[in-house]
């Protein structure tokens, strides 16, 4: 991983908000908080959050794929890690090799684990049992199979049964809805073998719905200083620190006359003489086409985009100059560049607009401890 990178532009992360998030969240729930760093902890850089979270005393992490959490693995994060995903039973092996907790949907997936197991490590697998429930996603609601497979679990040498959970579909949108979800998961967790932890909550669950059955929560998008939804941010007393800022400088300059075009199909026809700049950002980056039209900052001003946005660059209605700095995306909530309205401006939710910072962004942290760079692409 290099530590330079040669583009103007990048993606600055303040890692002690992350943290402060952490804390202010589990003061809250006063449960064990297993902190989700799937998707490149959501754009934010996996490696870097893991690292500097545990180092704080995090020690139970979840990822979406068995190679997320072979790369932490790899990357010398000893804690506990969870694979949220379903991983193919023949791959059973890797997840023991690599010590990491593991999603079990069905008894007939327990199975084609348990048949995949080789002799070769002499170590056990930690497995979650996903429940299903309004999702329709993963897992059974099936008592009767989760019986089955508990006791598949118990006569294996190598599982382990660790944990019994679901996910909320509603409580970003509807908290009492959601405690419904919740009295239908106890009513299956008060029919099984309880395991060492029982977790439903994602982060607006764990913001809006009490519960006592539970000893665990799944944080990811609040971490990262966002809220769920504007109703999560309504019903909750935690606050939130957003930690991610997007910005780059002006690469190019250019004067347009009246009647010229700007952009791929000439889409932007100028109404009249004007400046134009170009930064080095397109929707390669994560700055989508939809954002045609959006406004950024620089030197304080509001400035259009125009044209269409290409893959690499981006054309901005400025008088800016070479150089100058431009913010796309910033870490005020109040801001007109806050994520919430980068997002909305394309009808999407803050989730897919951090995930969709690519690798070719460089990430530079920054804490009160440390200052680093991770750049993806020079290895």
């Amino acid at each position: 991983m290099s530590d330079r990178f040669y583009r103007d532009a990048q993606v600055n992360i303040d890692l002690d908000k992350i943290g402060q998030n952490y804390d202010a969240i589990k003061a809250e729930v006063n449960k064990k908080i297993i902190a989700v760093v799937k998707s490149n902890a959501y754009g934010h850089g996996s490696r870097a959050v893991a690292r500097y979270l545990e180092e704080k005393g995090v020690d139970f992490f979840a990822v979406g794929t068995l190679d997320e959490a072979i790369e932490l693995r790899m990357h010398g994060i000893k804690s506990k890690i969870l694979v949220l995903g379903i991983i193919n039973p023949k791959d059973i092996n890797k997840a023991i090799q690599h010590r990491v907790a593991i999603t079990a949907p069905s008894k007939e997936w327990l199975v084609g684990s348990l048949d995949s197991i080789s002799e070769e490590y002499d170590k056990e697998v930690w497995i979650h049992i996903k429940v299903n429930g309004h999702m329709n996603r993963y897992g059974t609601k099936d008592i009767a199979e989760i019986k089955e497979m508990i006791e598949l679990i118990h006569n294996s040498k190598y599982f382990v049964y660790e944990g019994l959970f679901s996910h909320f579909a509603m409580a970003s949108v509807d908290k009492d809805h959601a405690v419904i979800e919740r009295e239908e998961f106890k009513k299956i967790v008060d029919s099984v073998d309880t395991p060492e932890y029982i977790h439903i909550s994602n982060t607006a669950g764990a913001l809006l719905v009490e519960d006592e059955f539970t000893n665990a929560v799944r944080v990811g998008i609040g971490l990262y200083g966002y809220y769920p939804s504007e109703y999560t941010k309504k019903h909750t007393d935690v606050i939130l620190q957003p930690a991610l800022d997007l910005i780059c400088q002006v690469a190019d300059t250019h004067e347009v006359k009246k009647g010229e075009t700007v952009g791929y199909d000439e889409s932007f026809i100028a109404e009249t003489d004007m400046s134009v700049v170009t930064i080095p950002i397109g929707y390669g980056d994560g700055l989508l086409r939809k954002h045609s039209g959006y406004h950024v900052e620089i030197n304080g001003e509001q400035c259009q985009i125009v044209g269409r946005v290409c893959m690499d660059a981006t054309m901005i209605s400025s008088n800016a100059k070479r150089g100058d700095v431009v913010k796309i995306i910033v870490s005020d909530p109040n801001s007109r560049q806050s994520l919430e309205n980068f997002s909305n401006y394309v009808d999407t939710i803050s989730y897919e607009s951090t995930c969709l910072l690519s690798r070719r962004l460089p990430r530079v942290y920054d804490s009160e401890s440390n200052k680093a760079i991770f750049n993806e692409i020079l290895k």
